[in-house]
């Protein structure tokens, strides 16, 4: 009987497991880019709200007192560079009201060269960062949530696949 009992523990904690994983994430809000509130670019580097139609998007939300926050940035930077042929756009809203000094000493650190702006802010963010939203070719939200989720990635990949394949107007 106490096998059995192991047995069946065995197989139910896991499948518990699994559904409240799948309860843990939000819903992902019918938002699109013009959702996003930009703001002034603080690191120099060219924006433009209008040239963004038609790209994946992605939009990170982080601090300067954040420690994964900063720790995503290289690997963002990476992504962004790597993906701006494909038609990836990486833009950073720094959401801590932080000077423009402190925010440009950790892009300096991270060799941030997109496009990052002192506050602004992205649908579906419940007040953490980093935080990360992934517009496909069309505007559409495609995925938010944390940056290291892989999910996030995921999502990325699958939108400039979709939008390589898609047939130009």
């Amino acid at each position: 009987m106490k096998k059995l009992l192991f047995l069946l523990g065995c197989v139910a904690l896991p499948s518990l497991s699994l559904a409240k994983e799948k309860e843990a994430k939000p819903e992902l809000p019918n938002a699109t880019l013009a959702d996003v509130q930009f703001t002034e670019v603080v690191n120099g580097v060219a924006f433009d709200k209008a040239a963004l139609t038609g790209k994946v998007v992605v939009v990170e939300e982080w601090g300067v007192n954040c420690g994964p926050c900063i720790a995503s940035l290289p690997e963002m930077a990476k992504m962004a560079k790597s993906g701006e042929k494909k038609g990836l756009v990486v833009v950073g809203l720094e959401r801590q009201n932080s000077s423009k000094e402190d925010i440009l000493k950790v892009l300096k650190t991270a060799k941030v060269e997109y496009p990052v702006m002192s506050g602004g802010s992205a649908p579906g963010n419940t007040g953490g960062i980093p935080h990360a939203c992934v517009f496909d070719a069309t505007g559409k939200l495609i995925f938010s949530g944390h940056p290291a989720d892989a999910d996030f990635e995921k999502s990325v990949k699958k939108a400039l696949r979709d939008a390589k394949t898609e047939p130009k107007a």
